[in-house]
């Protein structure tokens, strides 16, 4: 019976041209054309859109609170989906065990004493002598390029807790004989 529901959602969601609610949470998430991704995010989106016609109480073909309620669960399954991603990819581009894992471009500049006092062996030597909080901290910050506060939500901590990693970063940074105007990192 939900197989059969799930399908109808599909066919409702072909039907009048209903994908401009997946292509809406394609561009929520910064997600273009162009990307890799993007084909394989719309598919799980359509997907995402049928089980939520499938799930929804009532007809979603009369109620007019079917498109957001549809729209939510979309969105919230394709950022699982990208959180997914992002874990795995972190878990294997940094892995400091390995040395085939290693990021083969050069870490971009956050900080204008950054580039020249971390560079790759530099930048190895610190993470190994950090806590993996503050190994996310700075990763987050170098490759990712998030704020205190996108790094807090990614990692669903308190922005206090990133405080806290932020500033057993610089001391542990201190130690390794840099000195506060060399390892600054910005907000």
């Amino acid at each position: 019976m939900k197989n059969e529901k799930i399908t109808n959602g599909l066919y409702f969601l072909m039907d009048d041209k209903r994908t401009g609610i997946i292509y809406g949470v394609l561009k929520r998430l910064h997600i273009t054309p162009w990307q890799d991704q993007f084909a394989d995010l719309f598919q799980d989106g359509c997907l995402a859109y049928a089980t939520a016609f499938a799930d929804f109480p009532g007809d979603p073909r009369t109620n007019s609170r079917f498109p957001a309620y549809a729209y939510q669960k979309v969105y919230w399954r394709l950022l699982d989906e990208l959180r997914h991603q992002q874990r795995g990819l972190a878990l294997t581009e940094y892995s400091l065990d390995d040395q085939d894992n290693e990021p083969t471009e050069p870490l971009p500049s956050t900080g204008v004493g950054l580039t020249t006092c971390l560079d790759r062996v530099c930048l190895q030597h610190l993470l190994t002598k950090c806590t993996p909080n503050q190994q996310r901290y700075l990763i987050g910050k170098l490759h990712f390029h998030l704020t205190d506060r996108e790094i807090a939500t990614r990692f669903a901590v308190s922005p206090s807790a990133v405080a806290q990693w932020k500033r057993g970063l610089i001391a542990k940074a201190r130690q390794l004989g840099y000195n506060k105007d060399e390892f600054e990192v910005r907000k």
